[in-house]
């Protein structure tokens, strides 16, 4: 039986314009409390975690996914299965969340092969809120690539063009935000002051901040579930800021103080999106494989740079 979504100020938004600037599928968002390794299925977390994301491919509205180290040492962070390293987001086309497991039942089987012996939680959710201020039409980013691809694909029908993956770039900060809030708690109208959104830009500056997006929790992948880790997700995009250790901690700060009204315990942490994954290409379990290559060669592209001009100047 669907859950229905919380009666909460949340849901209240206008029809047409305002519908316009939120995306309208499902967003997934998948948050990893704890990251033991999932054997004897599975040797580490992230071969677990990647097999899920592969699963998902499978689901026909499934679109793209983003997974998302945490910020800076984020491998090893993983490697020490520090709670909360990593999170996965991903976009389904034309589902409501509240039908979105029911669609591919393979995919919840995933979650719990995947992830066995650990705390994890994937909850599909609703955008019900966008702070766009670069953007005319104040649309979130998930609302903005939907329109692109529909435009894409119409414009392809009838040819071999293929639409590309939206994807996010690693330099680009994300906030992610969790909160659980009592019924009423949270206000869309006001949302983006509530949380410390307003005050975050003002900290990385007008012309770095992205987007942020609120939404709504509707269901869990776990049948059995009523209660969940979160009743609003936020993903507030600062830019690229990422050198800027201070200023990263200092955005991050004002919303975990902001936050702390709505819910003394929400999860809030800075990272990066390190691999966007469509329904199509590199298997997602090769992904670390070959991100450790393409590091190493950056490394050793450096080294070889450095050599030469050392020996210029000799």
């Amino acid at each position: 039986m669907n859950e229905a979504p919380l009666e909460t100020e949340t849901r209240r938004r206008d029809d047409g314009a305002s519908a316009r600037r939120v995306y309208d599928g499902t967003v997934l968002f998948h948050v990893y409390d704890t990251l033991e390794a999932p054997k004897p299925i599975f040797g580490t977390f992230l071969e677990g975690a990647l097999h899920v994301v592969e699963v998902a491919r499978f689901h026909p509205n499934f679109v793209s996914a983003h997974f998302h180290y945490a910020l800076g040492n984020g491998e090893e962070r993983i490697d020490a299965r520090e709670p909360n390293a990593c999170f996965n987001c991903a976009l389904f086309d034309d589902v409501a969340p509240e039908d979105m497991f029911a669609a591919f039942s393979d995919f919840v089987d995933a979650v719990e092969m995947g992830h066995l012996n650990q705390t994890e939680h994937a909850l599909a959710c609703r955008e019900i809120a966008a702070y766009a201020p670069s953007d005319a039409d104040g649309a979130s980013a998930f609302a903005r690539t939907r329109a692109k691809r529909r435009e894409m694909i119409e414009a392809a029908e009838g040819s071999d063009a293929v639409v590309p993956v939206f994807g996010f770039d690693e330099s680009n900060v994300v906030i992610f935000v969790g909160v659980k809030a009592n019924a009423g708690g949270v206000d869309a109208n006001d949302w983006a002051t509530t949380f410390g959104i307003t005050s975050a830009q003002a900290i990385v500056g007008a012309g770095a901040f992205q987007d942020a997006s609120l939404f709504e929790v509707v269901k869990s992948s776990k049948a059995n579930e009523v209660d969940h880790r979160f009743t609003h997700v936020a993903r507030v995009s600062l830019g690229p800021v990422g050198q800027d250790e201070a200023l990263v901690s200092a955005a991050e700060d004002v919303i975990r103080r902001a936050c702390a009204a709505i819910d003394p315990s929400a999860l809030i942490a800075p990272y990066a999106c390190v691999y966007n994954i469509g329904k199509k290409g590199t298997p997602p379990g090769a992904l670390p494989a070959m991100r450790e290559i393409a590091k190493k060669k950056k490394e050793n592209d450096e080294m070889s740079t450095q050599s030469t001009r050392t020996t210029a100047d000799v």
